[in-house]
């Protein structure tokens, strides 16, 4: 007489490890998918346009601030050298009028 004893199969699996390495196998295709929907979100072209158009404004932000400090620091001499400038593109002006006042008071009036 035969006694029945469990068989297995060589290479083959019992009931517990099956379930063990499908719920393994489902767990790791739930990642794979939120690792793939997170990659297709942030490689979106709109995401994209987004995080560029963020950037830039950053560092425009970044440029203007700094360049707002330093027109605050050099203020004297940046309005020293504007009066400088302005000057010297009016000097032509200011020479006629100067010479203009110094003829006035030189001459004697005409009907006399």
């Amino acid at each position: 007489m035969m006694i029945m004893t469990e068989f297995k199969e060589p290479g083959g699996t019992d009931r517990k490890s099956v379930i063990l390495s499908d719920a393994e196998r489902r767990n790791l295709r739930r990642k794979l998918r939120e690792t793939v929907g997170i990659a297709q979100d942030v490689l979106h072209p709109r995401n994209q346009m987004k995080l560029l158009v963020d950037k830039g404004k950053a560092e425009a932000t970044r440029i203007a601030g700094s360049a707002t400090r330093l027109a605050r620091k050099n203020a004297p001499i940046i309005g020293a050298v504007g009066l400088g400038a302005l000057l010297f593109a009016a000097r032509r002006p200011i020479s006629k009028w100067i010479s203009t006042r110094r003829q006035g008071r030189s001459k004697p009036p005409v009907g006399e």
